[in-house]
């Protein structure tokens, strides 16, 4: 049987791709090599962004909690802390989130197979092939690799190297830690709403403590390089973090993963074929995030698919348009938050620390979060909202002063 699209993984960049082409009439198949719900090593944070996508058509048992905050965690121990009354995102687990936008999309027509591992995929003039690992050949117009950061289908369409290069891709270790919902809230000082993020000095690397129900996923990520040897930094990691909140924290399982970089200068389409989500390297270099932008790479790669459809275009240069799309709505915030990983501790005692005393700052760190305005349109986005904080800044003054006559 021959598709129009065949999409190579059921994570939330190929589950949003397959659910879209389907939406538009095209016959689409998506595979996935375990079977739904399968453990998937993540933090679990999805940010306003992403769940846009969904249009609030969302189960809320899936959200463990809503986020509504950030809070950056100093080597001192002092927090630097962003809230705001929108929703900025949730926490979930990934094994029933990812099941719900595979179903999703199977529900939008998308014929889903699971248990079907991809060993090698091929473009011609012709069409797209790929190869299950039971020797079966599957066909169709248009190919999507959305099998993540060791994507079978990247390596064999000569879109990425047989081996990583750590200097471009990143490494990490995570896990859950049972603490019941009393301690989940006990361990963010009362305040489960927040993501924490924790800077590594010396490292180009972050930690992170995101809240769930009854848990708390706590890992640390960075440049690959720099995160040797691994377990003991994490367990160093861990023990800093169990000193902080005064909680014991038993360790039960590890997960290390990859994580994909580079995706807005890498190559990313070829004829008939595209890469998605984390196959592609679409993941904040700061802190790690991937499945919003994922989710976005998704909805993207289903409409210039659409189009190219439509239009009888099959070549790399049409579907370019994708490449070109995702740039536009990534590429500001990925070398921004690259630059700001690069600083480390130092981006957080200076920068974020002076901006946590002004309210706008709030505002404009939840509107990035939720992916109303990029990281270029903060100085628009400030002068915009200056007139509001005038008056604050004035009360703020007055204060000083006269706590300073008195």
């Amino acid at each position: 049987m021959s598709y129009d699209v065949i999409v190579v993984g059921a994570g939330p960049a190929g589950s949003i791709t397959a659910h879209d082409c389907a939406k538009a009439g095209l016959k689409t198949l998506l595979l996935e090599k375990s079977k739904h719900p399968r453990e998937k090593p993540c933090g679990g944070a999805v940010m306003y962004r992403g769940l846009h996508i969904l249009r609030d058509r969302f189960p809320a048992g899936l959200a463990e909690r809503r986020i509504h905050g950030l809070r950056f965690i100093l080597p001192s121990g002092e927090g630097i802390e962003f809230s705001s009354e929108k929703l900025i995102g949730i926490t979930t687990f990934r094994d029933r989130f990812d099941e719900f936008l595979a179903h999703r999309a199977a529900d939008a027509g998308a014929d889903l197979r699971e248990m079907t591992r991809v060993k090698h995929a091929s473009t011609s003039p012709d069409g797209v092939s790929v190869l299950t690992a039971n020797g079966k050949e599957l066909d169709a117009q248009y190919l999507v690799g959305a099998d993540g950061v060791n994507s079978v289908v990247a390596r064999t369409l000569g879109l990425r190297p047989p081996r990583k290069n750590l200097q471009r891709v990143g490494l990490g270790m995570e896990s859950d830690f049972y603490v019941g919902e009393d301690g989940a809230i006990e361990a963010l000082n009362g305040n489960p709403s927040i993501l924490e993020i924790i800077p590594v000095e010396g490292r180009v690397a972050y930690g992170w403590i995101f809240p769930k129900r009854e848990h708390l996923c706590i890992g640390i990520a960075g440049a690959a390089v720099h995160m040797y040897p691994l377990r003991p930094a994490f367990d160093s990691f861990l023990r800093r973090v169990e000193k902080r909140i005064g909680i014991p924290l038993k360790l039960e399982k590890r997960r290390v993963h990859f994580l994909g970089a580079d995706g807005i200068s890498s190559i990313n389409v070829r004829d008939r074929a595209l890469l998605v989500g984390d196959a592609a390297g679409f993941v904040d270099p700061m802190m790690g995030e991937g499945i919003a932008y994922a989710m976005r790479s998704g909805v993207h790669a289903a409409d210039v698919i659409a189009r190219a459809a439509e239009s009888g275009r099959y070549d790399r240069h049409y579907l370019e348009q994708y490449q070109r799309l995702c740039k536009k709505e990534f590429e500001a915030n990925f070398a921004m938050a690259e630059w700001a990983g690069l600083k480390g501790t130092f981006f957080a005692e200076t920068v974020l620390k002076t901006a946590a005393s002004y309210h706008l700052a709030s505002d404009i760190m939840a509107k990035i979060a939720r992916g109303e305005i990029g990281y270029s349109a903060i100085p628009l986005a400030v002068l915009k909202d200056l007139p509001r904080e005038i008056p604050r800044l004035l009360q703020r003054r007055v204060r000083a002063r006269l706590n300073h006559s008195s």
